[in-house]
């Protein structure tokens, strides 16, 4: 799955770079000052130990001007959706800075790397909950329907391992997520 996860995230690096060939910075939409906030849910798929886990995320994106953002995120483990319950929680924070491409008025391609930290516990009898360290790599666009709110599809791919006594692993993940998400404009726009 390693090798699936980095021919899609090139895919969508791709789409992204073709999309920059479109000169304008999203007419009104995306702009220094902009603050966006987002929830959805996730899939991630740990490959290696054939689990997919069901996430809820919430994100909090502000733009420092046009092309660059700052940007966190929240990733709440529910449950994993195979029978072997390996995982009891893996909840996730991420930092970290995005570029926005800048391309026609409605559309917004971005890349962003992301550290992160996890609160992971296993089933393995006598694993406590423990805090593990992530690198991630999110990519993606935002689609601006109105100027209050936008919707939202994400690929994500998470570098971790488990740190604990008992169980030493590796976390690398994929996930995909699409949701909706709401805009504010805290700084008048520069025109």
């Amino acid at each position: 799955m390693g090798k699936k996860a980095i021919a899609i995230l090139l895919f969508a690096g791709a789409l992204c770079m073709h999309a920059v060939a479109q000169k304008d910075s999203a007419k009104g939409f995306v702009h220094k000052g902009l603050l966006r906030a987002g929830a959805t849910y996730s899939l991630g798929v740990i490959s290696y130990l054939h689990i997919s886990n069901v996430y809820l995320n919430g994100n909090l994106e502000y733009y420092t001007d046009n092309k660059i953002s700052v940007r966190g995120d929240g990733c709440y483990f529910f449950n994993s959706l195979n029978e072997s319950k390996l995982l009891k929680m893996n909840h996730q924070l991420f930092f970290g800075a995005c570029y926005n491409f800048p391309v026609a008025a409605r559309i917004n391609p971005f890349i962003g790397l992301q550290p992160g930290i996890a609160y992971i516990q296993t089933s393995l009898y006598g694993d406590p909950a423990s805090f593990s360290p992530l690198a991630s790599v999110i990519t993606g666009f935002n689609y601006y329907a109105e100027k209050w709110f936008h919707i939202m599809v994400n690929v994500r791919y998470v570098v971790g391992q488990h740190l604990d006594e008992v169980s030493l692993f590796n976390v690398n993940e994929i996930s995909f997520a699409f949701g909706l998400g709401f805009d504010l404009d805290v700084l008048k726009k520069n025109k």
